[in-house]
């Protein structure tokens, strides 16, 4: 059995879109200063809001829970693959910065992770 290296490793309800009832995956690491957690899309497991439509609100639904500060946050979002010869399919990680504004998280902004970056978070 191969243990993961990860701290949590779940699946993770959450309030989307006008408080409906979704799921996403997620896993949350601890690093010496920071928190590197990660959510997954969940596609036909996910009976509400995909994660890209309520990114700062889940952001911050999981930093209050995990009690993870703000400023130590490094959030990824993961599109997994779909199994399909079409490229646009594959699985991609995007690593989303946030702006803090009186102690929110707010303007989210995402940049596509690539491989040999992938690593150094995974």
């Amino acid at each position: 059995m191969k243990l993961s290296n990860y701290q949590i490793d779940e699946i993770y309800p959450f309030h989307g879109t006008f408080g409906m009832p979704s799921k996403c995956g997620l896993k949350i690491k601890q690093l010496e200063h920071k928190t590197i957690v990660i959510t997954t899309e969940l596609y036909q497991e996910n009976p509400g809001t995909s994660i890209t439509s309520v990114t700062t609100s889940l952001a911050t639904q999981i930093c209050e829970e995990y009690k993870i500060p703000y400023d130590k946050l490094i959030y990824l979002e993961c599109a997994p693959g779909m199994n399909s010869k079409l490229n646009f399919y594959d699985e991609v990680y995007y690593r989303v910065d946030f702006d803090l504004v009186n102690h929110e998280l707010q303007n989210p902004k995402w940049t596509k992770i690539t491989d040999d970056e992938k690593d150094i978070y995974l």
